[in-house]
């Protein structure tokens, strides 16, 4: 992805820009499920950094007990439960011993994540502000989307801002919408403050029921 000309936009000029995408290539090569997250924006905490970094590139040095936020958990959680989904057919039981479960961090590193706000993050949102972003980058947002290929896109509380531009956004099934080739799911953020066990189990007990649809064909 071409994130040079993404940063000499009129919106990124001069600001603090973070890259994202693929977290492990080899891992998402080998996921039974090719997962993308389209999150708000990341944000750099300490005015004292210059450097601008890669969002991807950072969470892959980086184990899941390292990061410490909840929403890499959920991440990891709702990953593990869907290639379960579809390496045997039913929903598998929420796993308690997560923290200590090495497959999870597999699947969490086996995923994408990109934000629709890739300069000036804040810490707490503002949908007005987004769907400025949204304006302005949806072409590259979209070919981003392509160059990565998931095979189904999980928006953390994101659908609402793209869902116009999507013109054509066919509701599949339950939270699932089938849009310019790929498959969206309308779900709530992974920080959302909800239990593990109430999160994982509400988005997989609805992507069963539509499985047949977003299921990789092998």
């Amino acid at each position: 992805m071409d994130f040079v000309s993404w940063k000499e936009r009129e919106i990124h000029r001069d600001k603090f820009f973070i890259t994202d995408g693929i977290i492990n290539r080899s891992l998402w090569d080998k996921a039974p499920v090719k997962v993308l997250f389209l999150m708000k924006e990341a944000y750099e905490s300490s005015s004292n950094v210059i450097e601008e970094w890669a969002l991807n590139d950072y969470l892959a040095g980086k184990k899941l007990n390292e990061l410490g936020k909840t929403m890499w958990w959920s991440m990891a959680q709702w990953v593990d439960g869907i290639n379960k989904l579809v390496e045997t057919g039913e929903v598998n039981s929420f796993d308690k011993d997560y923290k200590s479960n090495p497959k999870m961090e597999e699947a969490f590193h086996s995923c994408a994540i990109i934000n629709i706000k890739k300069s000036s993050g804040n810490s707490s949102s503002s949908s007005d502000d987004l769907s400025t972003y949204v304006d302005s980058d949806w072409d590259l947002l979209m070919e981003q989307i392509q160059s990565i290929n998931p095979d189904l896109i999980i928006c953390g509380a994101t659908y609402p801002l793209i869902e116009s531009k999507l013109v054509k956004s066919n509701p599949s099934a339950e939270w699932l919408y089938y849009a310019k080739g790929y498959f969206f799911v309308d779900f709530w953020h992974p920080s959302n403050q909800w239990p593990y066990k109430v999160k994982y189990y509400s988005l997989l007990s609805a992507l069963n029921q539509s499985k047949e649809l977003w299921m990789p064909k092998t």
